[in-house]
């Protein structure tokens, strides 16, 4: 369960409809949850407050000429603990061709990172020529690389997953508090 949120099942839907198509106006959004415009401009500025954090596209990796991926497993080298996490983290994260990055608890590895290239030679030339890299590899040991092609991602969307957490959230449903404030009144009579 989310913690401090509480969704009207409006609220809910509307999210939904975002998750779905985060340019779709609140006009069709109104029309689709048979409320008003502003009613929606109301949910609408909610969320944004409590738990969209932005818009984004969801472009076409090949089409834009990304065609390599990499999927790596690292582990912070001493210099890069001496250096600090959070240096190294902010290095991966200013540079171009990392997706993401996630931070795992420490063990063998620290850190899986997802990378992005146009083709395998600059893949090659990424974690293999250390004037490309700059210094990153001194402070992350690459233990594993997993490498594919853009025929490979198959899903690229967390829109299900997100939908399934929604439904999940408890209904903060006002008329439901008002009943129960009056079935209160009326024992206490």
């Amino acid at each position: 369960m989310a913690e401090g949120i509480n969704l009207t099942k409006n609220e809910k839907k509307a999210l939904k409809l975002l998750l779905v198509n985060s340019r779709m106006s609140d006009s069709d959004i109104a029309s689709s949850l048979n409320i008003s415009s502003q009613a929606v401009g109301k949910i609408r500025r909610k969320l944004e407050k409590n738990v969209i954090k932005s818009y984004s596209l969801n472009l076409d990796y090949a089409k834009l000429g990304i065609h390599t991926f990499a999927i790596a497993i690292g582990r912070l080298t001493s210099k890069g603990m001496d250096k600090g996490e959070l240096e190294i983290e902010q290095l991966l994260l200013g540079n171009e061709h990392v997706i993401n990055v996630f931070r795992i608890p420490r063990g063998i590895s620290t850190h899986i990172i997802f990378f992005g290239f146009r083709e395998i030679d600059e893949l090659d030339a990424f974690f293999h020529n250390s004037a490309v890299n700059g210094d990153l590899f001194q402070y992350l040991e690459i233990r594993d690389l997993f490498t594919f092609s853009h025929n490979s991602l198959l899903k690229d969307s967390p829109v299900q997953l997100l939908c399934k957490a929604i439904d999940n959230l408890d209904v903060h449903d006002p008329d439901v508090a008002f009943t129960e404030l009056e079935n209160f009144k009326r024992r206490l009579l």
